[in-house]
């Protein structure tokens, strides 16, 4: 066990054996951080527990769960036990990059003010990585909210670094969400401070098909979820929770699943996400994509200050 760790880093897992070697590998190599590696095993079903019970590298900690609680619930039980002041997340089928932990570390001892740490990453498309490049801007409490609630801010859980005190105070992940639950976590976690953005490439996305994100057929259902957690995207904000049922519906169409369109455009409905009116919603994607497209730029987003006071 390591004395005093500057970080813990966070890395719960649910029946994924086979690629918990690499993203235990890509932490154990990080330097310039005194860290710990809690991994949280979500009562899988496959020999996970038998291959960490192999594992003798003083800064891995292990807990396995009696039942499984999903990602957030076993996120959750990480950030209790963590010992560091700052916690990293992992999912288990990524990977970290040199830096990932003593960037965001070098971050939050410059800036007290600052909560969060996202960073980029370099992403596969099966057998294709791209860079998913973000700018280098820090976000005052409200901007970092907005940005968020917009999706101004790509999220995902390995990118997240953040100061554990403030998670804790924020309440963790929200356990009702299966999807979306990173980017509701900081929406709450930004009342307790600034979010800083870093361009520097710190982690790996590798494509995977049991993945969430590969799964298109539920984002309707996520979002649902997400508007009964943050209901002001049916009313403060109900152009932006227009918008976003509407690109899942337009989807849909464009990949000619039609079932699936006819299905999510009543359950988007009936959630209060799309108005009763067509024109409405298109008058209301359009309007979203273009504030979304004015916004994109770095410059735009270091001037961000809150939402529109027409959307207000």
């Amino acid at each position: 066990m390591v004395t005093d760790p500057a970080i813990s880093v966070v890395l719960a897992t649910y029946n994924r054996r086979a690629l918990l070697p690499r993203a235990i590998a890509s932490v154990l190599a990080q330097e310039g951080a005194a860290f710990e590696l809690i991994v949280v095993d979500d009562a899988s079903s496959d020999d996970t527990a038998r291959y960490l019970a192999t594992l003798d590298d003083p800064r891995i900690v292990t807990h396995v769960a009696e039942t499984n609680m999903g990602p957030s619930g076993a996120r959750n039980l990480g950030l209790r036990v963590a010992r560091a002041p700052v916690v990293a997340f992992l999912d288990s089928d990524d990977a970290y990059l040199p830096r990932r932990l003593s960037a965001p570390l070098a971050v939050l001892a410059a800036d007290p003010t600052v909560v969060c740490v996202l960073s980029s990453a370099r992403k596969w498309d099966r057998d294709t990585p791209r860079e998913a490049l973000i700018p280098d801007v820090k976000l005052a409490p409200e901007a970092f909210e907005w940005a968020l609630l917009c999706d101004l801010v790509p999220v995902e859980s390995t990118s997240i670094t953040v100061r554990r005190a403030a998670a804790l105070a924020a309440g963790g992940f929200c356990e009702a969400l299966r999807r979306t639950e990173d980017r509701e976590f900081l929406i709450r976690l930004a009342c307790h401070g600034a979010g800083r953005l870093i361009s520097d490439v710190l982690w790996e996305k590798f494509w995977s098909h049991e993945g969430l994100s590969a799964d298109w057929n539920g984002n309707a259902a996520g979002l649902i979820a997400l508007a009964r957690q943050r209901p002001e995207y049916v009313t403060r904000f109900a152009k932006l929770g227009s918008y976003l049922a509407t690109k899942i519906l337009v989807g849909h169409l464009r990949d000619h699943h039609y079932p699936a369109f006819f299905r999510d455009l009543g359950a988007l409905r009936r959630a209060g996400l799309v108005p009763a009116n067509p024109l409405a919603a298109i008058a209301n994607h359009r309007e979203v994509k273009r504030y979304r497209r004015a916004m994109s730029s770095a410059q735009a987003l270091a001037g961000l200050r809150h939402a529109p006071e027409t959307w207000r």
